[in-house]
């Protein structure tokens, strides 16, 4: 993997920034020059010719109509009107098809801000603590609404300049729903690449903090974290001391530390299993027992870390219970159980050799969330506990110690101020599982703790455009690493605060 410090990587990274950029901003201006709705809103607020905040809290936030809306297909709740809304026919009524506008199925998504982290010890990390403009942050370009009645599709590609990997432009999620199968809101399948958590109280998606990834290098074990994300904590996954195995190792000696694949690594602060952004599957949804009762049931397809990886099906179930108060206040709670057999291998690095155990560990995830919305509020929170097998090692590691379980614990609280200004605040806490200690000899612990809390202000000129300032600030004290591992700052507790400065905008 290049290093993504190396001038030649950095110099491409800038030019790749300044043409989407310009991209942008010729996008824009044309639409401006061009379009009589200058302010330009996004497609599903075009195609119904409302405000995004009849779905919205405030952008990116759904309130709960807007979730009834994304549970239903992207048709009006309570209704079927995918074939007929907006809905143009072509080629009569017998061999016809019906089509929407483009600008009805597609969005635009951007987002640049400028950044200052602050370290402990920057000799401990690779990332500088300089003032940084990353413009663009992310361009998020959708496409998403029905196909026709009751089937509904969801597009969604991603141009990202942070991260270990270089700028490039992927789909993250791409899937399709057959809606309202058996009746309205009995069951609806949903099939492709994306995020388990949709329906749960607390979502991976759509949160006024947008997740800040991790600069990190997860071909190297232990992974090299230069700057852990800024993210729920709740969705880490927690665990020091796990990999995707030999399958991601060199073919030729898996024990090579320095001959790993991308991703063999799983970094402890990563989003993971039920909360990963995307992951292959299919879910069935719906709410066949009334308005305020959802269920959710799926599996999601991935990879063994056993010594020849096979496909895994992992499983997981969700339900909800929504209760409104009135028109402006509504109350859910969700639960979810997630399980993935032999998801992980426990792995140490003993003096430059890596040692496997035994078998690879089955990995179970399960959590609560609720969330609180009233007139000016939005409050909503998760706890998720994951656990993992006992780790086994013959010979080399059979010493060290492992922690079996751990927990995280993620609340939010926006406030509107008035139709312009948002304030909030999030609190994450990670108590660590996995890797305690090597060997008897490590003078601290792998494992390390995480919390932080992040404060936002955020001022919205048009409901599809927010301008915000952000800070983040480390509530753990000082830690270092094992002296067996290199020592210094551990990378939990090195970022002391970082600050933001930006734009998220939706058109």
């Amino acid at each position: 993997m290049q290093n993504k410090f190396d001038y030649p990587v950095l110099q491409q990274r800038k030019r790749a920034r300044r043409l989407v950029a310009g991209i942008v901003l010729i996008a824009i201006g044309v639409g401006t020059i061009y379009s009589p709705y200058a302010e330009a809103i996004p497609a599903f607020a075009r195609k119904y010719d409302v405000s995004c905040n009849v779905c919205h809290t405030r952008q990116p936030r759904l309130n709960p109509y807007g979730q009834r809306f994304m549970e239903n297909g992207f048709q009006l709740p309570g209704t079927r009107d995918g074939g007929v809304t907006e809905k143009r026919l072509f080629g009569g009524p017998l061999d016809g098809a019906t089509l929407d506008a483009i600008g009805n199925y597609m969005a635009v998504r951007f987002r640049a801000d400028i950044q200052k982290p602050d370290f402990r010890d920057s000799g401990a990390t690779e990332t500088a603590d300089d003032l940084d403009i990353v413009f663009p942050n992310v361009v998020n370009i959708f496409f998403a609404g029905t196909a026709t009645k009751d089937i509904s599709f969801f597009l969604e590609t991603e141009y990202a300049t942070r991260g270990a990997e270089e700028p490039a432009l992927r789909f993250e999620r791409a899937y399709l729903v057959f809606d309202n199968l058996g009746g309205q809101q009995i069951a609806n399948l949903k099939i492709g690449v994306f995020d388990p958590a949709s329906f749960f109280a607390f979502p991976t998606h759509r949160q006024q903090l947008n997740p800040v990834p991790a600069e990190a290098k997860t071909d190297s074990f232990p992974p090299t974290i230069n700057r852990i994300p800024l993210l729920p904590l709740a969705f880490a996954s927690k665990m020091y001391g796990m990999s995707r195995g030999k399958s991601y190792a060199g073919e030729a000696d898996p024990s090579d530390p320095d001959a790993l694949q991308e991703d063999f690594s799983i970094l402890p602060f990563q989003p993971f299993l039920y909360n990963a952004p995307a992951m292959t599957g299919l879910s069935v949804h719906g709410r066949p027992f009334g308005p305020n009762f959802l269920y959710q049931i799926g599996v999601a397809q991935n990879k063994t870390a056993e010594t020849t990886a096979k496909t895994r099906w992992d499983q997981y179930i969700t339900l909800r219970y929504d209760l409104p108060f009135g028109e402006y206040s509504a109350f859910q709670v969700s639960g979810f159980y997630y399980t993935a057999p032999k998801a992980a291998m426990p792995t140490l690095n003993m003096a430059g050799t890596l040692a496997y155990a035994d078998q690879a560990v089955d990995w179970n995830r399960y959590g609560i969330g609720a969330r609180w919305t009233s007139h000016w509020w939005d409050i909503y929170g998760s706890v998720v506990w994951d656990e993992i097998d006992q780790p086994s090692f013959t010979g080399v590691g059979s010493t060290s110690t492992w922690d079996t379980s751990a927990m995280g614990v993620s609340v939010e609280v926006d406030y509107l101020l008035n139709a312009r200004w948002l304030l909030g605040t999030r609190y994450d806490s990670m108590s660590a599982g996995g890797l305690i200690r090597g060997m008897p000899g490590w003078n601290q612990p792998m494992k390390q703790d995480a919390s932080f809390i992040g404060l936002l202000a955020k001022y919205y000129p048009t409901p599809n455009i927010g301008l915000y300032v952000r800070y983040h600030y480390n509530l753990e004290s000082s830690a270092t690493l094992p002296t067996a591992l290199g020592g210094g700052e551990h990378p939990a507790t090195n970022l002391r605060s970082m600050a933001f400065t930006g734009i998220d905008m939706a058109f």
